[in-house]
């Protein structure tokens, strides 16, 4: 069999930066502590309490702070890590030279 690693995120066209680094679009290159502002921003706009995850379980509250770095393409799968489907495992490179090129 043959595989092929996960390849690292694009980053986007120097056009569209902007967009995706504005928290008003909520943008995966934005400040979570500005989208978090501009969550409650269009709350008040628009006449709604939004949710608040300190209330919730400690749960929650783990699973809504989590973020993904902006290099990778999948949650909790690092760029250059083969996923194997029919043995359901993660292989991960042990070569320390490909790990520092995936993550470059």
């Amino acid at each position: 069999m043959k595989g092929i690693p996960i390849p690292k995120a694009k980053l986007p066209p120097n056009a569209l930066i902007p967009f995706y680094a504005n928290a008003e679009s909520r943008g995966y290159l934005a400040d979570p502590e500005e989208v978090a502002k501009s969550r409650i921003w269009l709350a008040q706009k628009y006449g709604y309490h939004p949710f608040d995850f300190s209330s919730s379980s400690e749960s929650t509250q783990k699973l809504m702070s989590m973020r993904k770095d902006p290099r990778q393409i999948f949650h909790g799968l690092e760029p250059g890590w083969l996923v194997s489907i029919p043995d359901k495992a993660v292989l991960k490179p042990k070569s320390d030279l490909l790990d520092a090129y995936h993550k470059s």
